[in-house]
């Protein structure tokens, strides 16, 4: 299947993509910016197109402080292979240590608030401190078909865009801006592959001779369905009764037990 999709990525060409590296390169030109890369395929993606662009666009992962070490080998590997302005932005305090802290994975241990929510500290601290240090802009893999919530900002975005241009058609806006979002803080981020589907980027991957990150293959192997499969953080909070921990049990028992003997309560989720 992946020999497939690299034949058929390669007849198409780089003209099948050209549009969107003139988006990427008016997007740097007019918000300067970072490229967000989390290690996961769609951002890989984004990240290889923008260094078709401009091959010293900062590229920055922002680390939970508990990622798997495929995440962490795959984005050390393909950083140094592409020779990227890389930067790695660390969450404080880090994850491990916010959940310890919070007290609900043991029952020796106070329920706390932090007063501050997971994203908060997780990723919009980090994107801030990004911003701070690379300009208003920043792009990201983030695409409508991953959530409902995702396909909302897009098209809420893309209907103040379509708005404030009534003299153009709504193709030429969503040409033109599809795709882009506008914070209230004067941030600008720009997701190039908003509109792609799976199929999209796996082939757009193959056609570049790019693996995917070996955590796909390694969940995959070890039963792990399809619509399940992401890079991430390993524990999700908000997702404990998913299976997520009995599969980090199976696939990483020494890391597991790491784990659980700072958090006491992980094997309830297994």
């Amino acid at each position: 299947m992946s020999a497939l999709r690299a034949i058929a990525a390669r007849r198409r060409g780089p003209a099948s993509y050209r549009h969107l590296l003139d988006r990427i390169a008016g997007h740097l030109d007019e918000h300067d910016g970072f490229v967000a890369w989390s290690g996961g395929k769609d951002s890989t993606v984004v990240v290889d197109l923008a260094r078709q662009v401009d091959p010293n666009v900062p590229v920055v992962f922002f680390d939970s402080g508990l990622q798997f070490p495929e995440t962490l080998n795959y984005l050390a590997d393909l950083s140094e292979a592409w020779k990227l302005n890389f930067e790695v932005i660390p969450a404080e305090p880090d994850l491990l240590t916010t959940m310890i802290m919070l007290g609900g994975f043991d029952h020796h241990a106070p329920d706390k608030h932090l007063g501050v929510e997971l994203a908060e500290l997780m990723i919009k601290r980090p994107a801030a401190e990004a911003h701070r240090l690379h300009g208003r802009g920043s792009m990201w893999g983030v695409r409508t078909q991953e959530a409902l919530g995702r396909k909302a900002l897009y098209r809420q975005h893309l209907a103040v865009e379509t708005q404030a241009r009534q003299e153009q058609t709504h193709e030429d806006v969503r040409a033109a801006a599809g795709g882009v979002v506008r914070r209230n803080d004067g941030t600008v981020t720009y997701g190039p592959i908003w509109d792609w589907q799976s199929r999209q980027v796996f082939e757009y991957l193959a056609g570049r001779n790019i693996e995917p990150n070996p955590l796909y293959d390694k969940l995959a192997k070890l039963g792990v369905p399809e619509h399940q499969i992401r890079v991430d953080s390993i524990i999700d909070a908000s997702k404990l009764s998913n299976g997520h921990i009995a599969w980090l049990q199976k696939g990483w028992p020494g890391l597991f037990d790491q784990l659980a003997s700072a958090l006491p309560r992980l094997p309830e989720w297994t």
